[in-house]
């Protein structure tokens, strides 16, 4: 009699137990992710070819002497005179500008010994930038005529950047159109308006770079330096995503 007695207490206990926690369990609900709207998606390019306009090119001195204080005078006194070489050639003020100055103490490890100090170097490097694209070549005579021993890269720009990068975005708009259209015909479905837009800038100007090369001796070249500027690319991608009507 006891035990039918505690078995009937207990599975009265689990219904009660049961019955309190249903509502919390009824309350649970599962998330559902947003499905991807259905639609065209293409990516388009568009690219816009354009002669530069701008140069800019690194140049500038540098003099090792057993002295700091002679490097250092040389240096100044030949730097002074390639930037008066420059600005005679009709360079502003505003379009030189130093991007480095650097002083070197030189060491002779040949004997395999404790390195012995044999001097300081001193390196002066100006960027130049120009308009004149076509003189770029007698202006870097000019400056190495008047003392500089280091060219850096040479880098070609066009002053209207935005209008060109502008009309590259028109091409990768049209030329993600075309495509979208082309492929919603042999779908044969309608296409609706752009419900997704993006850029991918991919481009720009891409410096025409050199590697440091040592400039020819101060005597007047013979024949000009050819600089060839070519022609800069500039390009941008767009990621477009076409509803479906």
């Amino acid at each position: 009699m006891f035990t039918r007695l505690l078995l009937a207490a207990c599975v009265a206990v689990c219904l009660a137990a049961l019955v309190a926690l249903a509502p919390l369990g009824s309350a649970q609900t599962i998330p559902v992710q947003n499905q991807p709207a259905p639609g065209v998606s293409v990516v388009g390019e568009g690219i816009v070819l354009a002669q530069p306009d701008v140069a800019r090119i690194t140049l500038g001195v540098d003099i090792t002497d057993p002295s700091l204080a002679n490097a250092q005078a040389q240096a100044a006194q030949r730097m002074d005179a390639v930037v008066s070489k420059l600005k005679a050639d009709g360079i502003a003020d505003n379009d030189i500008h130093t991007v480095s100055y650097n002083v070197s103490p030189q060491y002779d490890q040949s004997n395999g010994q404790n390195p012995v100090l044999r001097g300081y170097e001193v390196q002066n490097m100006v960027e130049v930038r120009t308009t004149n694209v076509s003189g770029l070549g007698p202006l870097v005579d000019d400056a190495v005529a008047a003392g500089a021993t280091r060219i850096f890269g040479i880098s070609f720009e066009a002053s209207d950047m935005e209008s060109l990068k502008n009309q590259a975005r028109d091409q990768a708009m049209a030329n993600a159109a075309a495509k979208a259209q082309q492929m919603a015909k042999d779908a044969n479905v309608t296409l609706g308006r752009p419900i997704t837009v993006e850029e991918s800038d991919v481009g720009g100007v891409n410096p025409v770079q050199q590697q440091p090369i040592a400039a020819r001796a101060a005597a007047a070249p013979a024949v000009t330096t050819p600089i060839q500027p070519g022609q800069l690319q500039v390009s941008t991608t767009v990621r477009v995503i076409y509803a479906i009507q």
